[in-house]
């Protein structure tokens, strides 16, 4: 959704902008030559920092959630100790 709110932002932002339409002069072009080295410039990293990858981890999907209560209900069935049934005692003379 968003990206498709920023493809449309950005579009409307180049048909707001009439410089590049119009015709200039040999002064302007030079000034825009200067501009573009300018824009040359590598830009900053708008990755979100993650307090040293130590952030909270997004919940699981579905699917991989039901895989993994399967396994560990397979686990927990296999590592289960058996049941030893015992008759009650009884007093031998």
């Amino acid at each position: 959704m968003y990206k498709i709110l920023l493809i449309l932002f950005c579009a409307f932002l180049t048909l707001l902008d009439p410089q590049t339409v119009l015709a200039t002069s040999a002064e302007a072009g030079t000034t825009s030559t200067e501009l573009v080295e300018e824009a040359a410039t590598p830009r900053p990293n708008y990755k979100p920092y993650r307090g040293n990858s130590r952030h909270k981890a997004k919940k699981l999907g579905v699917f991989r959630r039901w895989k993994l209560r399967r396994k560990a209900m397979r686990k927990r069935k296999h590592k289960a100790l058996p049941v030893i049934k015992v008759d009650k005692p009884t007093r031998n003379k």
